[in-house]
């Protein structure tokens, strides 16, 4: 382990404690306290993947999943944070360099939260865009200094970044699960922004100065290291918490320990089974992607797609675990204020995540079989 994981995984778990206390009010808020967001800040968690010579880290994604993995066990929803902060930082790659430096030249902590959910409208103007319409899923808006959002010119795609300030955040966020993500819409009306802030990738476009380590070698797909984790750490407590309860529950019905019931037994085995071979393929699939970046081999599509595609199952294959443990726990896990009740709820949630849901089993098929791709540019 090298002395920079470490350093990084010493300060998440010197904050864990806060972020769990907070745990709660989060979920009851439908946004993060302030005192567990500023626990992210103190652990690093914005400087992950910005650029060394921007006050950033710049860790391998291995080092970033494993941070992420780590906060989750204290409350999923602050570990949800590590995506939120991290997924501008990677994309500001091939962003002109003035205005990379705008967001975190002064302030490698700035919150720039992003969703590619839905297109904003722009038009040119002067030396600028207008800006309007709604964009969905905004995780962590309510902490954030700017909106990152993809818009469409006409028929051509950009992305934007506008300052949260002059937005207007509809607080709708109020879901089964994964509460304390603070994952509310925000509005944009009659916005206008400098053009420096609307960017139009080029096909052949290099990145900025500011971006030229191993981490940037890497596809845009290496964002996986900031979220999955998360559904990862849920599988892993519902196996531990399920195991802890076994000996003294007895079913409804049965004269015996769910301990020694053969059914039981069979789910949890089946559990392990799967949880420990989609972290094994996630975990792996990242050291390999780590070890192209660091000998500067450009991923082939094919790489690519088995990212996606340990990624993807990473996330099924966990809220296959967590359905395995309710089939064990029964009424557990449908008990209000069990730790299993919300793991369920949690899992239920991310699953159905637009990046990570089933369908994109699919979209690995149509890389290796070189069918029409049903997924945006952004994810590829």
């Amino acid at each position: 382990m090298t002395s920079q994981r470490v350093e990084v995984l010493e300060r998440v778990d010197a904050v864990a404690g806060v972020i769990e206390r907070h745990s709660s009010w989060a979920e009851q808020h439908c946004r993060l306290h302030q005192e567990a967001y500023d626990a992210l800040v103190a652990a690093g968690v914005p400087r992950l993947f910005l650029p060394t010579s921007l006050g950033g880290l710049e860790v391998d994604p291995v080092t970033c999943a494993l941070a992420c993995e780590r906060l989750a066990n204290a409350d999923t929803a602050a570990a949800w944070h590590v995506m939120v902060f991290n997924v501008a930082r990677l994309m500001a790659a091939q962003w002109p360099l003035e205005l990379v430096e705008m967001l975190w030249g002064s302030d490698p902590d700035t919150l720039v939260a992003a969703s590619g959910h839905t297109p904003l409208h722009a038009i040119k103007s002067g030396d600028g865009y207008v800006i309007n319409g709604r964009q969905r899923f905004v995780s962590g808006c309510d902490h954030a200094s700017w909106l990152l959002s993809p818009v469409m010119i006409g028929e051509v795609a950009g992305m934007a970044v506008m300052p949260l300030a002059e937005c207007k955040i509809e607080q709708n966020w109020d879901t089964l699960g994964m509460r304390g993500s603070g994952s509310s819409d925000v509005w944009v009306n009659e916005l206008t922004v400098p053009g420096m802030q609307v960017v139009i990738p080029e096909p052949q476009s290099s990145a900025n100065c500011h971006y030229q380590g191993t981490l940037y070698w890497c596809p845009s797909r290496v964002v996986f290291a900031t979220y999955v984790p998360v559904a990862l750490s849920l599988a892993a407590r519902s196996l531990d918490l399920v195991t802890a309860m076994v000996g003294d529950k007895t079913p409804g019905g049965s004269a015996g320990k769910v301990r020694e019931r053969n059914i039981a037994q069979l789910h949890y085995g089946k559990a392990l089974a799967t949880f420990r071979s989609a972290r094994l393929l996630f975990f792996q699939a990242l050291e390999d992607t780590w070890a192209r970046a660091q000998s500067r081999c450009d991923a082939s599509p094919e790489d690519r797609a088995d990212l996606y595609l340990a990624g993807t199952h990473a996330v099924q294959a966990s809220s296959e675990v967590v359905r395995h443990v309710a089939d064990i726990a029964a009424t557990t896990m449908i008990t209000k204020g069990q730790t299993l009740e919300r793991i369920g709820r949690d899992m239920e949630t991310l699953r159905h995540h637009g990046f990570v849901n089933e369908s994109r089993y699919a979209s690995v098929a149509q890389v290796h079989w070189g069918a029409e791709l049903d997924y945006p540019q952004l994810l590829r």
